[in-house]
């Protein structure tokens, strides 16, 4: 603290009168004595250091150590803040809407300010000032002024965080979360296993009734959210992955990490998606190159797709 303020006397003497050198100001904690030099050094290399003036300075200095003081006490609440925001990395926080500028949100999230870009957001959600909102904390941004936080709403951590919350199964460790793969305000596909033979991780994730799979949903607006069941055997897995439709058979060539789905005809669009989304979704989830195709045997111009992770 005592650095910080002579290094703040420092300065204000230097814009205040000018000297030549380098200013250095030393303060006597015990008489409140105030001593300011200045080192001058010459071309040869010498240097000369002597006393300035600081009478006509006394009656700023107290102003600027009290500036100094404030700004330095400032700057430790805001690391600390930050600190403990960074102990809580990928958890879930609820702030208000304090104000959007240039498509970027900030959130009030108490004694941190949530940052949340567009490539953060869910595309489509529209978010108002004022409005309470559920969001994952990522890491401190960089701001002088005040805790800023990076926050997420569009990234897989915040779905995985908000089954969390709501898989009593997830915390406990009984059902695991094993790939996520989404694309915000559209799609997301979870995999998840359990480590008990008696669990059904995916009704476990549903729900009673499909409560907690609605309670999900319901923070995601529009985005549809499929879960299956992961599987150490490839084919089992492609196949689920692709769900709602039922694939007839999958054989995996594992050199090219390519997975070859035979479909009937009537499931085919289904299976790819609109856009191709459900497949490319599977094939992210999965890790394999999706090829899709109709289970006849000759297979008409156009039907087939593919998708790759």
């Amino acid at each position: 603290m005592l650095h910080t303020v002579e290094s703040a006397l420092a300065a204000a003497y230097t814009r205040a009168f000018s000297p030549a050198g380098q200013v250095t100001v030393r303060l006597d904690t015990t008489t409140g004595a105030l001593e300011v030099r200045s080192k001058v050094v010459h071309p040869d290399g010498t240097s000369v250091e002597h006393e300035l003036p600081s009478e006509d300075f006394k009656r700023m200095a107290a102003q600027t150590a009290k500036h100094a003081v404030l700004r330095h006490i400032h700057d430790l609440e805001r690391d600390k803040v930050l600190r403990d925001v960074a102990e809580h990395r990928g958890e879930l926080a609820t702030g208000i809407v304090d104000r959007i500028e240039s498509g970027i949100v900030y959130i009030d999230l108490g004694r941190a300010e949530g940052v949340m870009p567009p490539e953060e957001q869910i595309p489509g959600e529209q978010l108002h000032p004022g409005r309470p909102v559920l969001v994952v904390i990522l890491e401190p941004e960089h701001n002088r002024r005040q805790a800023q936080v990076r926050v997420s709403r569009g990234g897989r951590a915040f779905v995985h965080r908000l089954l969390e919350a709501e898989v009593p199964e997830i915390k406990a460790g009984t059902v695991q979360v094993r790939a996520i793969a989404r694309e915000p305000g559209l799609r997301t596909k979870i995999a998840v296993s359990s480590s008990e033979p008696s669990l059904d991780p995916v009704g476990a994730c549903v729900g009673p009734k499909g409560v907690r799979h609605r309670a999900i949903l319901s923070e995601l607006a529009s985005e549809h959210v499929d879960i299956v069941p992961w599987s150490n055997d490839a084919e089992a897995f492609v196949a689920a992955a692709l769900g709602p439709a039922k694939a007839e058979k999958v054989s995996i060539d594992r050199v090219t990490r390519t997975a070859t789905v035979l479909v009937p005809r009537g499931q085919l669009s289904l299976a790819i998606g609109r856009d191709g989304q459900n497949a490319r979704l599977a094939a992210k989830l999965t890790g394999y190159r999706i090829d899709i195709k109709p289970s006849e045997a000759v297979e008409p111009v156009g039907e087939g797709s593919s998708a790759t992770d």
